[in-house]
């Protein structure tokens, strides 16, 4: 098992960087549609005390950008009101940007369309099976990792999503060809 996993994240990575360091091909212009639930965050009264996150934040960026680069930013948010957490929580968000961005939208509009490849499943799934992994590694059971790209001010698309007691966004079965 852990080493089909490896196998796979290697295969993930191999993926990233070869889409990032390869000349600009023929794009895809579709349009994304996303039901994202309403979001609401509130500002802390007080300065509250992230650093009980530090090392999954750390051991993110590690595993997911491991030669720098991706350009990848990374932020927590706290007090976030969403439907499955209407009192509020945590979110270690992770966005990517520029040319991962890209790939990544193109990657979920072929998921959405049902025309993924076998290696664009398999990176997502291996993607999503790496931050539910991490996400196990949390202090609490409401904090989640949501991986993805913002689409427009505060309105991001997710790739993946888990927290330590679930994947809110599914993990998919990895494709053999």
């Amino acid at each position: 098992m852990k080493k089909t996993i490896l196998t796979s994240l290697t295969l993930f990575s191999t993926l990233l960087l070869v889409a990032c360091s390869s000349d600009k091909g023929t794009k895809s212009k579709t349009e994304i549609n996303s039901d994202k639930s309403t979001k609401t965050v509130e500002k802390p009264k007080n300065k509250v005390d992230n650093s009980k996150y530090d090392s999954v934040v750390s051991k993110l960026n590690n595993e997911l950008n491991q030669d720098n680069s991706t350009k990848m930013e990374s932020k927590i948010e706290n007090n976030v009101v969403e439907g499955d957490y209407p009192n509020g929580h945590t979110v270690i968000r992770l966005l990517v940007k520029n040319d991962a961005k890209k790939m990544f939208s193109e990657m979920l509009d072929a998921e959405d369309a049902n025309t993924a490849t076998a290696d664009q499943k398999n990176a997502l799934n291996m993607l999503r099976m790496s931050i539910s992994q991490i996400a196990k590694e949390l202090p609490d059971d409401t904090t989640t990792i949501d991986f993805g790209y913002e689409m427009s001010a505060d309105n991001y698309r997710l790739i993946a999503k888990s927290s330590k007691i679930k994947d809110i966004i599914p993990i998919g079965d990895l494709v053999m060809e």
